[in-house]
């Protein structure tokens, strides 16, 4: 998939969405914590399609990992997370078709390394992408 075509959120929306969601739901530990983690989870989308040739919803399910595993933010890790996720995705036509217990378990499962609790011969990584793909996949409404 071509990058032209896709609209990738920059480190200022990233930030704004951050804070604006903190805000909103009445939080007053935010902000900040490694803008360097926040630009690489961001950037982990594009190098996807690059290099991987990845579709849109392979490359939510990188932007998702990589918002959830770096922990860039100062409170609300994962609230902004799949905040920043569904806006990639609405942004590129794509919704997300889960409830929010549906949410809140694959955000766990990603956190807690749930879906790399198997290894087989191709190694945890291969696991961990056919799960979250899986994932993303299932839900996604185009």
């Amino acid at each position: 998939m071509a990058t032209e075509e896709v609209y990738y959120l920059s480190y200022v929306e990233a930030v704004l969405r951050h804070i604006e969601l903190m805000r909103l739901l009445g939080e007053t530990r935010f902000g900040v914590s490694d803008r360097s983690l926040i630009e690489s989870a961001l950037a982990r989308p594009q190098q996807a399609a690059r290099y991987e040739g990845a579709d849109l919803i392979r490359q939510a399910a990188t932007l998702c990992f990589g918002m959830i595993k770096n922990h860039p933010w100062i409170g609300g890790n994962k609230r902004t997370a799949t905040t920043i996720i569904d806006e990639f995705l609405f942004r590129n036509g794509i919704e997300l078709m889960i409830t929010i217990k549906e949410n809140i378990e694959m955000v766990l499962a990603v956190e807690s390394d749930r879906w790399e609790q198997t290894r087989s011969r191709l190694g945890y990584a291969n696991i961990r992408r056919k799960k979250y793909d899986q994932w993303f996949h299932t839900f996604a409404a185009l």
